[in-house]
């Protein structure tokens, strides 16, 4: 797979986990701070000080507590997921499960704008596929089928530690695979013809690329960092799903002598020449994503391409001087990227929450709502979750 031609997903997954682990702690302190707070000065009679120890283990106990609460499979969840079922307009129906998965499961959107240092984006020669699986007729994972970077990943590793490493990759791409496919719907992807796990050095990532000999066919991409699932994973999944959405082969033309040889040059040459929005190859006219530039970027665009990513500053005065417009400092990166994260948005927040907004951040959701197509799919993508939170017992 080309390297330096993929769509990166918005989310770094360490930040996340430890973001979703932070704060649950401190809600957890919050909501318990009058208790707390009575227990303390209770005690400070015979001690004054609370030990490290002590409050090392209050942390533990919460730690715990969160742990035995995810295995409680809570039953309103599932009816309040019934009564969605219920309801045949498609937005009431979908914000009805927008609302129940927000109730019961963690909720995670990107709002982080204090990040404007995206390396990945623009240096990927350090990445290398190790394995891959092709997606079958029955939208299951195939065999594993080795890479020729393979043998160089695991050839400074005992045989029990290689083992070991190409077992919890191929286990973390499975579990990935399974909440993916069931929660996207299978016929929204039928470009989706192969999964790869691929060494990214310390990237955390996922992303979006197109098979190099095979371009017709697209590429999910999960990093070797990424060991197991979290649930503020599904915010980076349905972006990931935003690429294909708008990167199919009914959306652009894909340039296959830019793709493959990778200049400069060349992709200066075939964007000048491109009527709409380049990326990949020329947007269709009628594609989201050169209606979405148009609406959104056009105006702005001069000054984008004006950017110096090798600054420090360049991107983040940008991105401030138009600030409204994006939910995160990550969006600002790219029309394509925007999008994506945009769709993500979209998907995840209830469409009540759009009224009475001016800034351009939610235009941009609304601009989903304008396609019967995806009001039918944001709803869909709603229910999947619920319904494979429900089958498993897990909260996804």
């Amino acid at each position: 797979m080309k390297k330096n031609m993929l769509l990166i997903g918005g989310l770094v997954v360490c930040i996340v986990v430890g973001y979703y682990l932070f704060t649950k702690f401190d809600a957890e302190k919050t909501a318990n701070g009058d208790t707390e707070e009575t227990e303390t000065n209770t005690m400070e009679n015979a001690d004054n000080e609370k030990s490290d120890n002590d409050e090392k283990n209050d942390q533990g106990d919460v730690i715990d507590d969160l742990i035995k609460e995810s295995k409680q499979f809570p039953a309103d969840y599932i009816s309040d997921g019934e009564k969605c079922k219920g309801i045949e307009d498609i937005i009431e129906r979908g914000d009805c499960f927008q609302a129940a998965n927000k109730t019961y499961l963690d909720w995670y959107i990107s709002k982080e704008k204090r990040e404007f240092h995206f390396p990945y984006q623009h240096d990927q020669d350090h990445w290398n596929n190790i394995f891959y699986y092709t997606v079958d007729t029955d939208d299951e994972l195939g065999d594993l089928e080795k890479t020729e970077y393979y043998d160089e990943y695991t050839e400074h590793m005992d045989a029990n530690k290689s083992e070991s490493v190409i077992q919890s990759g191929e286990d973390s791409v499975e579990e990935m695979w399974h909440i993916f496919s069931g929660i996207i719907p299978e016929e929204y992807r039928p470009d989706l013809k192969y999964v790869y796990w691929t060494d990214t050095g310390e990237d955390y990532v996922f992303a979006v690329g197109r098979h190099e000999e095979e371009l017709k066919d697209m590429a999910l991409l999960f990093s070797h960092q990424v060991k197991e699932y979290y649930p503020a994973n599904k915010y980076s999944l349905i972006h990931e799903f935003g690429h294909i959405l708008t990167m199919n082969e009914q959306q652009v033309k894909i340039d296959e002598e830019v793709y493959i040889e990778d200049n400069e040059e060349l992709v200066e040459k075939a964007a000048a020449d491109c009527d709409t929005y380049f990326t990949w190859g020329c947007m269709e006219d009628d594609s989201y994503l050169y209606s979405y530039y148009q609406q959104f970027w056009e105006d702005i665009f001069t000054d984008f391409k004006a950017i110096d990513w090798e600054s420090e500053t360049d991107y983040e005065d940008f991105f401030f001087a138009h600030e409204e417009r994006f939910m995160n400092s990550y969006q600002g990166t790219s029309p394509h990227e925007d999008i994506a994260d945009a769709f993500s948005q979209y998907v995840m927040i209830n469409s009540e929450e759009l009224a009475d907004q001016t800034d351009m951040k939610y235009d941009k959701l609304q601009f989903f709502y304008e396609y019967d197509e995806l009001v039918e799919l944001r709803t869909m993508i709603l229910e999947n979750i619920y319904d494979l939170s429900v089958a498993d017992e897990t909260l996804y």
